[in-house]
């Protein structure tokens, strides 16, 4: 008897012993994951290769090299210089060429080239070497490029070294560097299709593709006329006049759908829609990309001699890395095989921003992302107000929940504003779970009791559906409660993956923003079943996302997943949410829009400060307007209140306001969050924003243009336009007044 006792004790510590090593290595997040570390690397080695004539391998000599005729689609040719094994679109009509590789003949006679122009540039990882290669040098240099004919098109074919000597072996080994990168361009439907993919042809496990640089010059040009620019979708959009001197301008770079914060590097800003372009003479183009989009990054720079040019591209993360305390880490898996892009050719008065835009939504909508139904017309403009439950507060060395606008004090302001003239709201209600804004799992809602609870959620959602308005409860999917649990994802560095989710009123509480641990992709589709289990018995519209609007991110725990397959789960994880319920989303990043009612805090602007050079436009609103109901910012929370309730009537988005009930934050008129202060001013906004967009909801919006400075003009294809006056002075368009810093709609 005495032994079994002492031998079911040493069971019972050696389980505890087993589940705190499980513990441990959960939090720490030690288990094995889809990295592959090297650790006591001191230096790194970038290695190039110099080649001996740039010119000839990296410039066509000019239109004629372009001999052989490849494809013909619509109003587009395609053609092959066999010189540089690159290729050249050309526009029948307006014989406008867009070169692969630069034109020599475009160069100045007394400038030299400064550029190293390829098909494709890539950074390849070998030990813990870096070896910058490209097409250009590292494979036609040494005889290894080609290209055959395929049906409607070429396909290039690269194999791609890192010297000459591995070049000119028979038989490659596993200790050598080498990659085949084959590109399919085809004509179809008036449009240029690129697809890329790759293969490691050495079999070396030690050497990985860590970006591809694509057709890094394709329209490259150093010839600017006065209305020519580069697009990229920086924000809203922006153009950057190349004929413009810009002493402040540096090249740039926009992340894809954010960057991902498993695997962070600096950009310029961040892109919404896949999408950059060129506009050059009367012709332009735009291109989409429709594969690799997600670890995709879009550059452009601008031309400051005359032996440079104006360049616009993208470039790919294949393989995440990262080297940081001697540490270098590599993901044992690429993020994706193939990349695909689209190119989209237009002319004479189409070859605009609008243009662009125009072309983009139907080719989103064409491949699926972007739903080709319209928006369903109510009787009023949906009013966007953004109400906050509680929120977290700083106190010395403590944190604790302060209530700010309970479920009955937003029926109150409901009935305010109702009796305002606001007819049609729709609530978005944040910090409503435990934890307030802080709600650390979206797996554990409970509605807080101290709002009121569930019977007075009721009450609040009875009298909204009664008035036709509409309560979205605010959801992050994204965050997980502790790494004790085995739900979080784990970074490229193997440690816990976290992001700050923005929170102005954070901001100005002086609170600072909460961390927020990442959920494993892979547990997400069972936390959105338990969300729509634990609000079953909730009286509400629908859910406002929140995180997944904003944030794509990469998994490196076992078993975890990349940004491109984190993508593809995340649509079909969310998508219950929006079954027999209207969704709203925070941002909006297009690739998961297809099932989305409403989105708000849709950028009005750009991440890089206007310029001469640098303008913002309404890219994005071009693509949204029609498809889905959007909003910017809260008006309130902004430093010119006035411009941005311009800026909403020139870019079409509804009205948008931050509020809360309790004026306690800023006991002074100050306090911009208490919704007493601005709801006369949002009152008479809303009252104009109905007047002048209501009817227009549904409609596409067709162009945008500046009719002089400071007046712009938004058409719509109900042949209604509006005109935006954001000087001092009136101005005159049409034979019609537009009174200073107003508007005016023209049927």
């Amino acid at each position: 008897m005495r032994k079994s006792k002492i031998k079911n004790s040493i069971m019972r510590v050696l389980i505890m012993l087993i589940i705190t090593a499980m513990l441990l290595s959960a939090c720490s997040g030690k288990e094995e994951s889809g990295v592959r570390t090297v650790k006591g690397v001191t230096s790194r080695n970038t290695i190039s290769t110099e080649c001996e004539s740039p010119t000839a391998l990296h410039y066509a000599e000019g239109a004629e090299a372009f001999t052989e005729k490849a494809a013909a689609s619509g109003l587009i040719e395609l053609y092959v210089d066999k010189k540089t094994n690159s290729f050249c679109v050309v526009d029948s009509g307006k014989k406008q060429i867009w070169s692969a590789l630069p034109l020599l003949d475009s160069l100045s006679q007394n400038e030299a080239p400064v550029s190293d122009p390829s098909m494709a540039a890539l950074r390849i990882i070998g030990g813990t070497d870096v070896y910058s290669l490209n097409t250009q040098d590292n494979s036609l240099g040494f005889g290894k490029a080609s290209y055959v004919p395929i049906e409607n098109g070429v396909e290039f074919s690269y194999d791609i070294f890192v010297d000459s000597e591995t070049a000119k072996k028979t038989s490659l080994s596993t200790a050598d560097i080498a990659f085949n990168l084959k590109m399919d361009v085809t004509l179809a439907d008036g449009s240029m299709n690129v697809n890329c993919t790759y293969s490691n042809i050495s079999k070396n496990p030690n050497a990985y593709i860590e970006s591809i640089e694509l057709l890094n010059y394709f329209g490259a040009y150093n010839d600017s006329a006065e209305n020519d620019y580069l697009f990229v979708p920086d924000g809203c959009g922006a153009i950057i006049r190349t004929s413009v001197y810009d002493e402040s301008f540096e090249k740039l770079s926009f992340a894809v759908y954010g960057s991902d914060p498993s695997c962070e590097k600096e950009y310029s800003g961040s892109a919404l829609v896949p999408a950059f372009g060129i506009k050059h003479g009367e012709s332009a183009f735009v291109s989409l990309i429709q594969k690799g989009d997600t670890v995709a990054a879009i550059h452009a720079d601008k031309a400051s001699g005359l032996s440079d040019y104006n360049i616009v591209y993208s470039s790919f993360d294949i393989t995440p890395s990262s080297y940081e305390d001697e540490t270098l880490s590599i993901s044992k898996s690429s993020s994706v095989q193939e990349i695909s892009l689209c190119y989209r050719f237009l002319y004479d008065k189409n070859a605009t921003y609008s243009g662009l835009a125009s072309a983009c939504r139907e080719q989103l909508i064409r491949d699926s992302v972007l739903s080709s139904q319209s928006v369903d017309e109510t009787t009023y403009l949906p009013f966007f107000l953004t109400l906050t439950g509680a929120v977290s507060k700083d106190l010395g060395p403590f944190r604790f929940l302060s209530r700010l606008t309970t479920f009955e004090q937003a029926q109150d302001m409901l009935v305010r504003m109702k009796s305002k003239g606001i007819n049609n709201i729709a609530l978005r209600y944040t910090g409503v779970f435990g934890g307030g804004t802080d709600s650390t799992d979206a797996a554990r809602l409970r509605l807080l009791s101290r709002l009121g609870g569930s019977s007075k959620l009721k009450e609040l959602y009875n009298y909204a559906s009664g008035q036709k308005m509409s309560l979205y409860l605010d959801i992050d999917v994204f965050s997980s409660a502790s790494g004790f649990s085995g739900n979080a994802a784990l970074n490229i560095m193997k440690n816990i993956s976290e992001t700050e989710i923005s929170n102005k009123l954070v901001e100005y509480l002086g609170s600072k923003p909460a961390s927020r641990e990442l959920r494993r992709i892979n547990k997400l589709s069972k936390v959105i079943s338990t969300v729509l289990t634990d609000t079953k018995y909730y009286d509400f519209s629908g859910f406002c996302i929140n995180d997944a609007g904003s944030v794509l991110y990469s998994d490196f725990s076992y078993n975890g997943m990349l940004r491109d397959s984190a993508a593809n789960e995340i649509r079909k994880a969310i998508s219950p949410l929006s079954t027999s319920r209207p969704t709203m989303a925070v941002k909006g990043n297009i690739y998961m829009l297809k099932n989305i009612d409403s989105v708000i805090n849709v950028p009005l602007d750009t991440t890089v400060s206007e310029s001469g050079a640098y303008h913002p436009v309404p890219f994005i609103q071009l693509i949204f307007h029609g498809a889905v109901d959007y909003a910017g910012d809260p008006i309130n929370v902004l430093t010119d209140g006035e411009e941005t309730m311009l800026h909403c009537i020139e870019f079409g988005a509804c009205p948008h306001y931050e509020w809360n009930y309790d004026s306690s934050i800023d006991e002074s008129e100050n306090d911009i969050y208490y919704y007493d202060n601005t709801i006369n001013s949002a009152a008479e906004f809303y009252k104009k924003a109905d007047e002048a967009l209501n009817d227009l909801r549904s409609a596409r919006m067709t162009d945008h243009y500046e009719v002089q400075d400071g007046v712009f003009c938004t058409e719509y294809d109900t042949g209604s336009k509006i005109y935006v006056n954001y000087t001092d002075s009136e101005c005159t368009v049409m034979g019609a007044v537009v009174e200073a810093r107003s508007f005016l709609r023209i049927n």
